[in-house]
């Protein structure tokens, strides 16, 4: 049984295309690295392992920044259970809507990490979008009966991929306009969702998945390192 002097580690895998928003991966890449084992950010013991994810050995992302990426999909794809979390970030609708329609293999990752089965002696892996990333899991259809949020221009967006690949007999997906929300668990109780609104928000989101996997302390010294303004009651 686990206490909460317990060490925990978490194997987190960003996933990257290209176009992809900078801020939206890097914020929460940001966020994360920073976390150790003992609140020192000289300590190696790191409690977050970060790997970006990639079908080519570097992207592009926004047209600015070239990125090597650590693994290849197909590497994911063969190892996804040996992630706790997933970190998707957005990009623009031009980019994000022609790999929802088709059904490309970031899709078919998050699907597969989405439907990983429960492991009982750990919490329920996170899958952890940003933006437009939403759009993503939505395509896999998992984000039926789950409040959502994502960028405030891209809601109409969001709800109309969820009515194409969401589950007809469950809820539908409700979507608002939050900084970010916890969707709480898809069903198996295996993954828990959350979701960011557009860009910035992904910083946020990571605080509060800091706080939720830490503790609020490490939440709050991470952000006076990083002289970030983050109030956790601000959703």
């Amino acid at each position: 049984m686990s206490t909460k002097t317990d060490k925990q580690y978490y194997n987190v895998g960003v996933l990257l295309f290209q176009g992809a928003d900078i801020l939206d991966f890097a914020g929460p890449m940001e966020v994360l690295s920073h976390v150790s084992h003992n609140r020192n950010p000289d300590n190696p013991d790191r409690i977050f392992t970060i790997l970006t994810i990639a079908q080519t050995t570097t992207i592009r992302a926004a047209n600015a920044l070239t990125v090597r990426v650590d693994t290849s999909l197909d590497n994911a794809l063969g190892n996804i259970s040996d992630y706790d979390i997933l970190v998707v970030p957005g990009g623009p609708p031009s980019v994000l809507q022609p790999m929802v329609d088709a059904n490309v293999p970031e899709v078919e990752l998050i699907r597969r990490f989405a439907h990983l089965p429960r492991i009982a002696s750990k919490r329920p892996r996170l899958l952890f979008s940003v933006c437009t990333g939403a759009f993503l899991l939505g395509a896999t259809g998992v984000l039926s009966g789950l409040t959502v949020t994502t960028h405030h221009r891209a809601m109409n967006t969001l709800r109309d991929i969820c009515v194409k690949f969401g589950n007809k007999s469950e809820l539908p997906t409700n979507v608002v306009h939050k900084r970010y929300m916890d969707g709480g668990v898809i069903k198996g109780d295996a993954v828990q969702v959350i979701t960011a609104g557009g860009v910035s928000s992904g910083l946020d989101a990571s605080f509060y998945v800091v706080r939720l996997l830490t503790t609020t302390e490490m939440a709050a010294f991470v952000s006076r390192l990083m002289e970030y303004n983050w109030n956790e009651l601000d959703k």
